[in-house]
């Protein structure tokens, strides 16, 4: 019998296509399976998914065919060069297959995660990374086919590059890390944080970083790691976050200096619509040296606010107010 004698492609073709058919056959049956138990649950996605992959399943499905069809024919054709190509083929079609239900997954409760914390705060890097991780295992396969010494060989250098690449951004891979437990960490848009002798609302959580907006109006840029580092203030979690501001003011009697110092508060207060309407501002005596009398005001403000401006305000009421008197005025 020659390699490829009429009965043997006549047969082999017959087993592509009975194998091909009964493969769509069985796929459009698990598909309606995954879909009547994952419908109404968190993996709905799940089977929409896999049928948009419909052509590449199909693919998947094709290559199979092939394989049973030349195990009909010859089991010698296995060994041939050219069904290395067919490895490679299949490989690359599966990794595609599972990159596309991961990457679906991922947009799918990113799109349903309103805080956006956790892993859904990273998902763009993440995203890039599964991609760059799942390809480039699939070309080290693909080398290790072709070419089982070179593969060894690559495999080795590449693990040894990623030792070198690791150590090197030790730093960064530890703040993807904390970025992806901020949300459990109490750091939370909004928040008022003190840290590294700095002041300022959590503006923004990164995939590395979070930006915290100073109340000098600096943007503070702290990697994430640092949170899980060092100790850290943070201010209540609400619409609105409290600023203390002390003021100095000379006075011959305390009591008459720290009425004059309330209502002022309470006017400042009054004035901006960033501080609540039913918010009065509290007013502390914290000390006296030499005639000169320390209070502290707690302020309510909003999160979404210029403090800047409210402390301009501040600082030309109170200077109006007691002129050669007020000796200092400063956010504590």
């Amino acid at each position: 019998m020659s390699f490829f004698d009429a009965g043997s492609l006549i047969g082999g073709g017959a087993v592509f296509l009975v194998s091909f058919l009964a493969l769509l056959f069985t796929w459009s049956l698990i598909v309606r399976m995954l879909h009547g138990v994952f419908g109404k649950t968190r993996l709905y996605f799940l089977p929409q998914t896999l049928k948009e992959l419909f052509l590449s399943i199909a693919f998947v499905f094709l290559l199979l065919s092939i394989y049973s069809s030349a195990l009909f024919m010859n089991q010698g054709l296995l060994k041939h060069e050219v069904f290395k190509v067919w490895q490679i083929l299949l490989i690359f079609a599966l990794m595609n297959i599972v990159l596309r239900v991961i990457l679906t997954g991922l947009d799918a409760q990113y799109k349903k995660n309103k805080d956006k914390s956790g892993i859904f705060r990273s998902v763009g890097l993440i995203k890039g990374t599964i991609g760059i991780v799942l390809y480039f295992i699939a070309i080290l396969l693909s080398i290790n086919i072709l070419s089982e010494g070179l593969g060894v060989f690559v495999t080795a250098l590449v693990f040894f590059i990623f030792l070198l690449v690791f150590f090197a951004a030790l730093d960064p891979i530890k703040s993807i890390m904390a970025g992806l437990q901020l949300g459990d960490y109490y750091v939370e848009y909004g928040r008022l944080i003190r840290i590294r002798g700095k002041t300022g609302f959590v503006e923004s959580i990164h995939g590395r970083s979070t930006l915290l907006k100073t109340i000098s109006g600096e943007t503070l840029v702290v990697p994430n790691y640092i949170f899980f580092r060092e100790m850290f203030e943070i201010g209540p979690h609400d619409e609105y976050n409290e600023i203390s501001v002390r003021v100095d003011v000379h006075a011959k009697k305390a009591d008459k200096a720290r009425e004059r110092v309330s209502a002022l508060s309470s006017k400042i207060a009054m004035e901006h619509k960033e501080i609540p309407g039913d918010f009065k501002p509290k007013v502390f005596f914290s000390s006296v040296e030499n005639g000169v009398c320390a209070f502290t005001i707690s302020f309510k403000v909003s999160t979404e606010s210029d403090f800047r401006k409210i402390m301009s305000s501040i600082c030309s009421e109170f200077s109006a107010e007691f002129g050669e008197s007020l000796r200092g005025l400063r956010i504590e």
